[in-house]
């Protein structure tokens, strides 16, 4: 049987050795908690990302594709509820923070026909293209 000491705070030598030994660019493309998850996949004939955003409603999310990006963001609203004004934060471990995350997209999607659907906290957008394979057109030129 293995012995495995139980350390309860963090290790404060690890944290330093890693924050200035890894590379600046490194830190960045980590996901520091303030984006959401998302993952990208490819079928025939269209590609989808989801993101795990769960709490939001469809109406909070601004989805905008410009030239070859698209853009998928939320901006939280502060709520003011006056019944529950009297209460002030004593301890806050969740709170929606806004994101903004940009997408690259292929010249061969179709821009116009983007979709996207919200539901059980995952946002799904399907991004349909045509293959440049079968949009290759052969044709025989006789010279007069």
């Amino acid at each position: 049987m293995t012995i495995i000491r139980w350390r309860t705070q963090p290790n404060l030598e690890r944290f330093i050795n890693e924050a200035f030994n890894n590379r600046v660019e490194n830190n960045f493309n980590e996901n520091c908690g303030c984006l959401p998850d998302t993952n990208i996949m490819k079928s025939e004939d269209n590609y989808m990302i989801e993101m795990a955003v769960p709490g939001l409603q469809k109406s909070d999310f601004s989805l905008k594709a410009e030239e070859n990006v698209l853009s998928i963001s939320y901006e939280p609203v502060e709520e003011k509820n006056e019944e529950n004004s009297n209460l002030t934060w004593l301890r806050r471990e969740y709170k929606q923070e806004a994101f903004s995350r940009h997408f690259t997209l292929p010249e061969t999607c179709d821009i116009e026909k983007i979709s996207a659907k919200y539901e059980n906290g995952i946002l799904k957008v399907f991004i349909p293209f045509e293959d440049p394979e079968k949009t290759k057109i052969t044709k025989a030129i006789s010279v007069n």
